[in-house]
């Protein structure tokens, strides 16, 4: 089965509901759980996280443009 047929199946983790009810900002080790179980759900166990890019200000949006 291929990454994509999982996707399509669904299968992939969701953001897991809080007990409370509230929906909140993840915490570091809710990240992380999430993390994992996507990469295992789509077949590449133990895939390092990407970095988060920069912010692209407006100006430089405009100057790539």
């Amino acid at each position: 089965m291929t990454p994509m047929d999982r996707l399509l199946q669904e299968s992939v983790p969701v953001r897991p509901e809080r007990p409370d009810g509230t929906h909140s900002l993840w915490t570091q080790q809710e990240q992380d759980r999430h993390w994992t179980d996507l990469c295992e759900s789509v077949g590449v166990p133990g895939q390092r996280r990407p970095a988060r890019p920069a912010a692209v200000t407006e100006a430089q949006h405009d100057r790539a443009a």
